[in-house]
């Protein structure tokens, strides 16, 4: 595994590259770039890397400045001290944005989501072209048996022990099924995302994305008067998920 590292303060390149060897003993570290003048240098010639960690605000300007000019070789895995550029960061091949100062944990949880959109990327075309995704969930109504199309589905939320569905219409109703993670598994991945323990959401079913905390955004949808507050797991991916 080749990474660069993009960061100007010696101290968080020491605790980043101390966490990457715990989590990756057998990576190799091309370069160490502190300022956009060196990353545009570095960038100029083709090269061959499976990860990038950058800093945004480095001693000469916001890298933005250097990536928007360059053609990226991987994904980039952002390490900043501040919130507001979550989004922006997504025009740059971000697979997560980690918030300084992080834990251990948490740049695990980065990891295993470059691992996984790595995965995903390494699939032959013809194993996604031959997913089938569920089409319909039966329902109980009385002693007999209605049909809910998944087209017609905004959210599925687990509350009490049960999985309610609520629809275009706002109506909610109690799915047959009860596990959650198996629901998810059986839905297609670029219409619903599982924003948390308890909440899977329809791409439709988003009115706007607001700042909740460092690690969560609160999602407002437009079937329920609460928003929903995206796990700091989940994050990262949710910010990919949009920007398909």
């Amino acid at each position: 595994m080749k990474v660069v590292i993009i960061e100007d303060e010696p101290l968080a390149a020491e605790k980043l590259i101390g966490y990457l060897s715990r989590q990756q003993p057998d990576a190799e570290i091309v370069a160490q770039l502190g300022s956009v003048a060196q990353v545009l240098a570095f960038f100029s010639e083709p090269r061959s890397l499976d990860l990038i960690f950058s800093d945004v605000e480095l001693a000469d300007g916001q890298v933005f400045s250097a990536l928007e000019q360059l053609d990226l070789p991987c994904p980039v895995l952002f390490t900043t001290a501040y919130d507001q550029y979550w989004m922006q960061v997504f025009q740059y091949q971000a697979v997560d944005y980690l918030l300084k100062p992080f834990s251990y944990q948490r740049f695990a949880e980065a990891m295993l989501n470059f691992a996984q959109l790595k995965h995903k990327l390494q699939l032959p075309a013809t194993a996604t072209a031959t997913l089938s995704f569920k089409k319909r969930f039966l329902l109980r109504k009385g002693q007999s048996l209605a049909i809910l199309p998944v087209a017609d589905i905004l959210l599925i939320r687990a509350a009490n022990g049960v999985l309610l569905a609520t629809d275009q219409r706002h109506q909610v109703h109690i799915l047959t099924e009860s596990n959650l993670g198996e629901i998810e598994r059986q839905l297609d991945p670029a219409d619903f995302f599982r924003l948390n323990r308890s909440d899977i959401i329809h791409i439709n079913s988003i009115v706007k994305v607001e700042p909740f905390s460092k690690e969560a955004v609160a999602v407002v949808l437009c079937c329920d008067q609460e928003p929903a507050i995206s796990s700091k797991t989940r994050t990262a991916l949710l910010r990919k998920w949009l920007n398909q």
